[in-house]
This record gives structure tokens, sequence and C-alpha cells, in this order.
């Protein structure tokens, strides 16, 4: 049973699955916030290692921390135990492996206004956008697709049904809970400050996955399920989300036929869309091997002339 106590601003939720060797420093950095009007729900998804002793041992010696254990479910069920036991008005998502900066909550905390729905931390510049302005961002992909870095009203994570993703998808579920929560989101503040520390684990999910199309293909209906039917309003993020599968495909030498009907019917839209040089290439070079080289070589050299 999840206690009812005195409701802090924010709960920090961090799912947790063998991360001995990170989870001390991930536990500290949020400890030493700046802005302490937080709890902190450490969510055990069945650890085999010793993450849950060290969980629990750190727990005793604070009581802002509350250790939560369950079978192995994966990420998003982690997540969605921490934001059911969760009491604060407030989410930020944490990973086991990651770190928070200094003032991280302090800095998104001083962003939220009654109208502000998420923060976003990391961005290229400030601004404040409609939830759709940042599904559009989402979908081609130049946001952050993570769920970390960020500050989430909780309302918004549970009315959007941001944690309901089929356990199937282990790798693409932040983006998809991203743009759920977008969809119903009126406004997102954007700030350049960087307040996370992502750390490249060589053993995340991420780093061993297996490329495939039909994993491809399972995330692209379930993002077009979350769509539903404002899917027309976002036709061109819809379009090059859809192109961006392609790019991924073809430089990960996963093999496909430019014949299956959605990749058909994506090369025959005679859309007057402005695509970046890397679309462009995807969508005119039908050669894998030949896109490949050239997605290479070409934007090498734009990033070139882009220093010069």
């Amino acid at each position: 049973m999840c206690q009812k106590k005195i409701t802090p601003r924010i709960s920090v939720i961090v799912p947790v699955y063998n991360a001995e060797k990170f989870i001390p420093r991930c536990i500290s950095s949020v400890l030493s916030q700046s802005y302490q009007d937080f709890e902190l729900l450490l969510v055990d998804d069945g650890s085999t290692d010793g993450s849950l002793q060290i969980c629990n041992m750190m727990g005793g010696a604070d009581e802002r921390i509350k250790v939560l254990h369950k079978e192995n479910g994966g990420v998003t069920s982690a997540r969605r135990m921490g934001v059911e036991c969760s009491r604060g008005e407030f989410i930020c998502f944490v990973d086991a492996d990651d770190m928070l900066s200094a003032d991280a909550l302090e800095v998104m905390m001083g962003q939220m206004r009654e109208d502000v729905d998420i923060v976003v931390g990391g961005e290229s510049d400030n601004k404040t956008i409609t939830g759709n302005q940042y599904v559009d961002l989402l979908l081609q992909k130049v946001t952050t697709l993570a769920l970390w870095g960020k500050l989430y009203r909780k309302n918004i994570v549970i009315s959007s049904g941001a944690m309901d993703i089929r356990p199937e998808i282990n790798i693409g579920e932040d983006h998809l809970a991203n743009v759920k929560m977008a969809l119903i989101s009126d406004k997102v503040v954007c700030i350049s400050a960087m307040v996370y520390s992502y750390i490249d684990n060589a053993s995340s999910v991420w780093r061993t996955r297996s490329w495939s199309l039909e994993y491809e293909e399972m995330l692209r209906m379930e993002m077009k399920a979350v769509l539903s039917d404002k899917i027309g309003q976002f036709s061109e993020s819809w379009y090059k989300f859809q192109l961006y599968i392609i790019y991924d495909l073809i430089v990960h030498r996963v093999k496909f036929s430019y014949k299956r009907e959605w990749i058909k019917n994506l090369f025959e839209d005679r859309n007057r869309y402005h695509l970046s040089l890397r679309e462009k290439i995807v969508k005119t070079v039908r050669w894998p091997f030949l896109c490949r080289l050239l997605l290479v070589s070409g934007l090498r050299i734009k990033a070139v002339i882009k220093c010069i």
C-alpha cells in the first residue's frame, strides 16, 4: 500500500534494475538538490544484483526516500508504480545510471506556472511553445525524446496514459510517452540550462539492442495509434518521423523492401515539405548501400561547412 503523508511538491522517480554500480551517485545527486521540497521514489524492478540492498540502506538514512520493489516488468512498469505511489504535484524521472545537476529541480520549478505542463531542460534555446508545437519537435526528433531532464505536471502524466505502454515496447517508450503528454498539454517551456547528466552506459538497453524491421514497424504503428485522429494535424511531422525510421533501418543495415505498403506510400507522397539533407537523401536514393554512403559523407560535409 502507498501511504499518504505530507505532500511534497515534486516526486523524483528512479526505476532501478541491476544498477548497483551507479545508483549511489544517482541517489546522492537527488538528495543534494538546492531545491529540497521533494520525495525520492526508488522502484526496484526485480534486480538480481545488490541494487535493492543499496536502495534500502540509503533509504533508511533519509526519510525523503521511499523504496518500492516489484517483479521484473520493464522500465515503464517501474515508472508506473512510482507515479501511482507518488505524492507530489510534479514528476521528475531520473534513470538509475544518470545524475541530476545540483540545481536541476530549482531551475525547472522556477519555470513552472499555472498554464505550464512540461519544462524541458537542455534545449538549444529558451522558448515557450504549445503542446502541439512540442509534438512536432518530438516527431521530427529535434528535441530530447527521453523522459529524463524534464519536469511534468503529474495530472498530465496520469490523464495522458503516458505510462500505459505495451511491455513489448522497451525501446522508444519514452518517445511515445512524451508525445502522449504533449498532445494534451497547454504550454511547454524549453530551457537551455543543462539540468541532467546522461551517462552513456555500454550495457544499457539502447546500447545492446538488436535492430529489426519488425520492431521498427511495431513502433511506427504504436505512434500512429497515439496520434490517432489527430494524425492529419501533424502530417508533415508524421511524414518525417517515418522517414527517420527508414534512415535508422539503412544506417543499421536492416534489410527491408521499398515495396512494403507504408514505405511505398511514403515515397509516392507528392508533398512539398521542406526536407533536411538527411531526409532528402533517404527519400531520393533507393539503394541502401549507396544511401548509407551518401548519408555518412553528406552529413560530414555539412558539419564541416558549419564549422567554416
